[in-house]
């Protein structure tokens, strides 16, 4: 029953995160137009599908087998981070790898104002890709585009934020692609 409880302290310690976060997400005053919902909606979303998973994984620490070995994506993640603070080293680390994410990130943050979020995304996701070695340029491009066109769709369509179109014939590019999308 120890063994059984010390697989579900993790979700219970996240199921009481997401109960006080949600809490406070109810603070959030935003009046949504007709049919719409608001962007004070979505924190109660994804808390209430964080705090669904949570109670899942506690219930199958409970009620599942006692004969399981793993209870789930945290679990895994929780032993990864104990190998680590052990000294047992599961991949190479690179510092170089690491200061390229950086920068390519701060790059993004920088010029995104400037170059709007479709083309900003699409490079980022490009150089991000590149960093890290993948080397299948035709994959890059077609992943990067798809990918940033999938997060306008989302930002724009779904959660209903706007989005830097950028300056000059970015701000054309973006504006156009909008249209193409029905966004208004």
């Amino acid at each position: 029953m120890l063994r059984r409880a010390g697989r579900a302290a993790p979700y219970a310690v996240l199921l009481g995160a997401a109960a006080y976060f949600y809490h406070l997400a109810g603070s959030l005053e935003f009046v949504a137009p007709a049919s719409r919902i608001g962007p004070d909606a979505w924190p109660k979303i994804i808390l209430g599908l964080l705090a669904a998973v949570c109670l899942y994984q506690i219930g199958r620490s409970f009620l599942g087998s006692s004969a399981s070995t793993a209870s789930g994506l945290l679990h895994s993640l929780m032993a990864r981070a104990a190998d680590d603070a052990n000294g047992v080293h599961t991949a190479d680390r690179s510092p170089g790898l690491l200061l390229g994410g950086i920068a390519v990130t701060i790059a993004y943050v920088l010029l995104v104002d400037v170059i709007g979020f479709f083309v900003a995304t699409a490079l980022y996701l490009a150089a991000f890709m590149r960093v890290g070695r993948y080397r299948r340029y035709g994959v890059i491009a077609v992943a990067s585009v798809a990918g940033s066109l999938a997060l306008v769709v989302v930002f724009m369509r779904i959660v209903y934020i706007s989005l830097p179109p950028g300056v000059g014939p970015f701000r054309s590019l973006s504006f156009g692609l909008l249209a193409l999308l029905g966004v208004k």
